[in-house]
C-alpha cells in the first residue's frame, strides 16, 4: 500500500487569526492575492494598474475581478469553512458578479453560451466571443 501522503508529522496549525476582513477586491485581483498578510511581493514589484480603454472593458474586468475574489475565498473556505465573515463576503461578492454579469450581457450580450438572454428564438449570439479582439 502506497504510504506517501499519510504524514502523521505534518501537524502544523493553521491559524486564520490575523485575516484582514478588509479585503479590497481590486488590489487583491492585480498582486494575485487577497489576504494583505499572505500577500510577499517579489523584490520592489510593483502590481500593473489596470485602466480600462472604454466601458465594455471596465464592465469586463469586474467580472473578472468578482471571479478572481471568489476563487480565492472559496480557497481560503476549505480551509475555515466556520468563518462567517469569509462566508458572509463571499456572498457578498457573489452577487456583485452576478449583477456585473448581468450588466454586461444586458449591455453587450452573453458572454457563456449558457447565459439567460440566449433563451430567446431564435438562437441569440450574434456577436463574436467575448475572447476575441474585432480588428
Amino acid at each position: 500500500m502506497n504510504n506517501y501522503y499519510d504524514y502523521d508529522f505534518n501537524n502544523y496549525n493553521y491559524s486564520n487569526n490575523n485575516v484582514n476582513n478588509n479585503i479590497d477586491p481590486y488590489k487583491g485581483f492585480i498582486r494575485g492575492n487577497i489576504f494583505d498578510n499572505l500577500y510577499d511581493p517579489y523584490k520592489n514589484y510593483k502590481p500593473y494598474e489596470i485602466n480600462p480603454n472604454n466601458e465594455k472593458d471596465y464592465m469586463m474586468l469586474l467580472l473578472q475581478i468578482y471571479d478572481f475574489n471568489l476563487v480565492d475565498l472559496n480557497l481560503y473556505l476549505d480551509i475555515y469553512p466556520n468563518d462567517t465573515n469569509m462566508l458572509n463576503l463571499r456572498d457578498k461578492y457573489l452577487k456583485e458578479y452576478e449583477t456585473a454579469k448581468k450588466n454586461y450581457e444586458t449591455k453587450y450580450g452573453a458572454i457563456t453560451t449558457y447565459s439567460e438572454t440566449l433563451n430567446k428564438t431564435p438562437w441569440n449570439w450574434d456577436s463574436s466571443f467575448p475572447w476575441e479582439v474585432n480588428k
